[in-house]
């Protein structure tokens, strides 16, 4: 059960980051802009996260049981 709630948190969680990233775009486009913020910051912060959890989480991820990992994919499936 685990797998199959942090599967369905992680799938919110990355459909809250692309809607964050398309209302940035949007806000672009109609010349509203965040002061100090700019979607290629925005992006590059994104890609360091990515970069160091994969760095830090990749011997940890494989230590879990197979049965958690499938109720992750469970979870993204039917979120």
């Amino acid at each position: 059960m685990d797998g199959v709630f942090f599967g369905l948190a992680a799938k919110k969680g990355i459909m809250s980051i692309i809607l964050i990233v398309v209302g940035i775009l949007l806000a672009g486009l109609i010349g509203l802009s965040i002061p100090f913020l700019t979607l290629g910051d925005v992006w590059s912060h994104v890609q360091n996260i990515f970069v160091y959890q994969i760095k830090n989480i990749g011997p940890v991820f494989a230590a879990f049981p197979i049965v958690w990992i499938i109720g992750f994919a469970v979870g993204l499936w039917k979120g």
